[in-house]
């Protein structure tokens, strides 16, 4: 049981860094673009954008990375749980308004709303969410560089 346990917890860990890095890819080489995406919800100053927009790039790199190398394993699943109820929420706040346009999510959005902000992307950041909370829950040892314990 145990074994099954630590391939579950090793799999939700890098099911969630693989989420964060490549959510993170694009924002981080292309970060005019992620600006882009992150004016257009309408909900900070537009002197905030640019900074907050590089911050958060950065930080979903910064995640997906501890979460892969398995470093400081139960503090990056803990952040990215707090980063996807944040997104929840945005996605949720989007749906009401009616938004309609690209999250800003992923590569590939843009002007085709490949990734349209709303309820089902919400739906798709709580499904995101489950491998993350089980990650905090039990980190797990296999394929770990360090840091918390299990």
């Amino acid at each position: 049981m145990s074994a099954i346990l630590e391939l579950l917890s090793l799999l939700a860990r890098l099911i969630t860094a693989g989420v964060f890095l490549f959510a993170a890819y694009d924002k981080v080489w292309d970060p005019a673009n992620f600006a882009a995406s992150v004016a257009t919800y309408d909900m900070l100053p537009l002197w905030a954008v640019h900074a907050v927009s590089v911050s958060l790039a950065w930080l979903e790199m910064l995640v997906g990375t501890l979460l892969l190398l398995g470093l400081l394993t139960r503090a990056a699943a803990l952040w990215a749980c707090a980063l996807l109820v944040f997104f929840t929420g945005l996605m949720i706040y989007a749906g009401i308004t009616g938004a309609g346009f690209d999250c800003g999510c992923f590569p590939g959005g843009g002007e085709a709303a490949a990734h349209q902000a709303g309820f089902e992307t919400a739906i798709r950041d709580i499904i995101f969410l489950v491998p993350a909370t089980f990650t905090v829950l039990r980190p797990g040892r296999w394929l770990r560089l360090g840091g918390d314990r299990a």
